[in-house]
């Protein structure tokens, strides 16, 4: 950044705090909708020597720097080499839990990670881990965070606190775990860690909805009445699925290390395997649809990856936190093809190093040749879809919306 030795083309008309952000290139995204399939892999319309012309923290323009004509007294920064697209979009994260970075175990399975993990959930969460997780998601350039809240006491006020404070836009899932159904009928099924905090502030309860962990960890009748609360609402519903081979094994036949795990703890005692795969068990208790945010899939066959895209659900993939674990690799190539909309998040702190959710795309294009244009996609136009935030301008730059960017890592650029 130069702007000190900055020329920039001026006119005599008058101007209101213009700032105008000089970069090699921008990807705007504009008038760009959710992509799925063969329009994931679409040329993005690119601007070589562009200006984001800002005032008032929105988009006022994006053009090529030789046609810009600034006023007088125009704020020019030239950020360089650099290529800018909207803001990153981390559609999966777990910020209450950021206190436990580098205390689980990885690589040994799903199962070694969760015995490792349970015991560190009995304390609260910790108000400057949180914070500087919040930070560190704005300096990546991520402004949109899809956050499971409701894993500890006082975790929903305090990510939410800290989200706002660090300029995020956070949609908090509150997330169930367990069995039976601790509400009452016409009752809005909040998980009992959030539901205080909630009802004493309307205002944090709007960007908040009822989601499910899992289809082994949470109730049936919960999850259907989250979903079925969500689609009354306005809400995403979001759950993860399909996640490792325990919770397949577990699914399908009731046995396995998760079953080792979690009986008597979270299993009740007459708990029996439905006999089905994550997918399907999904589908029979009507968990997918249009409005549902499914994450990891990482254990989803060919058959079930079409199954899950004709839903119109969408699916946050997280392949680093899936790496560290063990859990496998998503199939992520048939995914892209089917026609399910895609998005990528971080997961959390205690599977992943940190929570810039560029470097999933980055992974993603190193070790799967994924294209750039789709992973740019990803990491913006899709992930605000599934979070039902393109409404209020996320994933795109475009005049009069946010003008919230990110720097796209050099080997996301073309």
């Amino acid at each position: 950044m130069n702007p000190e030795n900055t020329e920039s083309p001026e006119s005599d008309e008058p101007s209101e705090a213009l700032l105008a952000i000089r970069a090699k290139s921008i990807l705007t995204l504009g008038g760009e909708g959710p992509a799925r399939a063969a329009r994931l892999f679409a040329p993005l319309k690119k601007i070589d020597n562009g200006v984001l012309l800002v005032r008032d923290g929105l988009v006022e323009d994006v053009l090529p720097w030789s046609q810009a004509k600034l006023p007088a007294g125009t704020l020019v920064r030239d950020v360089g080499a650099v290529c800018l697209a909207p803001a990153c979009v981390n559609a999966h994260t777990h910020l209450e839990l950021s206190h436990l970075a580098e205390k689980t175990r990885w690589g040994r399975g799903f199962t070694a990670w969760l015995q490792s993990l349970i015991p560190l959930l009995g304390a609260a969460p910790q108000a400057d881990a949180v914070e500087s997780a919040c930070a560190a998601l704005a300096l990546y350039g991520t402004l949109y965070v899809g956050n499971i809240t409701g894993s500890l006491p006082g975790g929903t006020v305090l990510a939410d606190a800290a989200c706002n404070e660090a300029g995020l836009t956070a949609s908090h899932f509150c997330e169930w775990f367990g069995f039976g159904a601790p509400f009452a009928d016409g009752e809005r099924p909040w998980p009992p860690r959030c539901r205080q905090a909630l009802a004493d502030d309307p205002f944090l309860m709007a960007r908040c909805a009822p989601g499910g962990h899992a289809l082994y960890s949470t109730g049936p009748e919960i999850l259907s009445a989250a979903r079925q609360d969500c689609s009354r609402m306005g809400r995403v519903f979001s759950f993860h699925l399909a996640e490792s081979p325990e919770e397949t094994q577990l699914l399908t036949s009731g046995s396995g290390p998760l079953r080792d795990l979690y009986a008597g703890v979270v299993l009740p005692p007459d708990w029996s395997a439905p006999g089905l795969r994550p997918l399907a068990y999904a589908v029979k208790l009507g968990l997918l649809g249009p409005g549902t945010l499914a994450v990891h899939g990482v254990q989803l066959d060919a058959q079930e990856v079409e199954v899950l895209a004709a839903s119109g659900a969408a699916l946050c993939l997280c392949p680093r936190s899936n790496r560290n674990l063990g859990v496998g690799v998503p199939p992520v190539r048939e995914l892209m093809e089917s026609g399910a909309l895609l998005c990528l998040g971080t997961d959390g702190l205690t599977s992943n190093r940190d929570l810039d959710v560029r470097k999933e795309a980055v992974w993603l294009r190193e070790t799967m040749d994924v294209p750039p244009e789709a992973l740019v996609r990803m990491l913006t136009v899709n992930g605000a879809a599934a979070l039902n935030l393109l409404g209020c301008g996320a994933g795109r730059l475009e005049k009069g919306g946010p003008a919230d960017f990110c720097v796209l890592p050099e080997n996301l650029t073309y």
